[in-house]
């Protein structure tokens, strides 16, 4: 079955926030908030899950050019580093202190649902709402080919993903749409024109940038201080 393709504009984060302890489930323990300081003196913020120790999944464009990235969860921060960062599929790893978080962890799924699986699945995300990380649910409406620009608005790209039904407000980029335990997609844009409508980016079918940066280092070619 060939997948459809779809081209949207990036959710730009706007939200930063931190755990409430009568939310203190596991998604919500494995969550960070990630603050990006230094792409033309702008401040970029969005969501992180902890897939490792140590080790933090997030978006790609809210991290452009940051010189400094502060990642925070309940009352503890740290700086972060990035370690892994695709500039076509919008992801990115950060590799943090790990006494930051609670030690839990969300793994990813090692087999993404097909597309006659995924339709309709359940399952939630963690997200800021007034300062607060909170869960979501997250209904799967499809597998999907996102057709898009990279994260610096240029050179086309595709993406492989789903089409999410769920509240996905600005400042919730990054956040992990987790099914059954397990980690399927990085939220990546929500839709401007239909309300409950959002995309997320598949980061097992479009991870193998980010898996050869953090096993080889990232390519020379890339520049982390770009905007």
């Amino acid at each position: 079955m060939k997948l459809p393709a779809i081209t949207l504009l990036l959710a730009l984060p706007v939200l930063s926030g931190c755990a409430d302890d009568t939310d203190a489930t596991a998604p919500i323990d494995a969550t960070v908030t990630i603050t990006a300081t230094g792409c033309r003196n702008t401040l970029g913020q969005g969501i992180g899950t902890v897939i490792d120790t140590g080790l933090v999944l997030t978006a790609a464009h809210t991290l452009t050019g940051a010189d400094e990235i502060t990642v925070a969860h309940d009352e503890a921060s740290t700086t972060g580093t990035i370690v892994a960062y695709d500039t076509e599929m919008d992801l990115a790893l950060i590799a943090i202190d790990a006494d930051v978080t609670t030690g839990a962890t969300i793994a990813l799924s090692t087999q993404p649902p097909t597309t006659d699986i995924a339709v309709d699945l359940t399952g939630t995300a963690v997200v800021t709402r007034d300062e607060r990380l909170i869960t979501v649910p997250v209904t799967i409406a499809r597998r999907v080919i996102i057709d898009t620009e990279d994260v610096y608005g240029e050179g086309r790209t595709t993406r492989p993903g789903y089409e999410l039904v769920a509240d996905i407000k600005p400042g919730d980029s990054g956040a992990l749409v987790v099914v059954d335990g397990e980690g399927i997609a990085v939220v990546w844009s929500r839709s401007r024109r239909t309300d409950d409508r959002a995309w997320a980016i598949d980061p097992v079918r479009g991870g193998d940038t980010i898996r050869d940066h953090l096993a080889n280092g990232i390519d020379p070619g890339i520049d982390l201080e770009r905007c």
